[in-house]
């Protein structure tokens, strides 16, 4: 299914989408819960604190960059961009 969808360039753009939408006719397809991927877009705030992954998705509304959105969404991610920017900069200086 992959092969024949990846053939066409314009495919993987949502491949997210795509597959599941293209397979599902070949392929027992269900739904998680809710808790399993949040969006700001579509879900509550008051539902972040279960959710077991965190969508950055693009919001047409505000069309803030999806690093905007990591800093004022995921509350660990700032000390985790930092660490990783520090661990960069030891690497580059061997």
């Amino acid at each position: 299914i992959y092969s024949q969808l990846s053939r066409d360039p314009n495919s993987l753009a949502n491949l997210d989408q795509d597959l599941p939408n293209y397979a599902q006719h070949q392929v027992p397809i269900f739904s998680l819960p809710q808790d399993w991927l949040w969006c700001e877009t579509w879900c509550s705030n008051s539902s972040k604190v279960s959710a077991k992954t965190i969508d950055l998705c693009n919001n047409p509304m505000t069309k803030e960059p999806k690093l905007d959105q990591a800093r004022r969404i995921v509350a660990e991610w700032v000390d985790l961009d930092e660490s990783v920017a520090k661990l960069e900069e030891s690497c580059s200086g061997e």
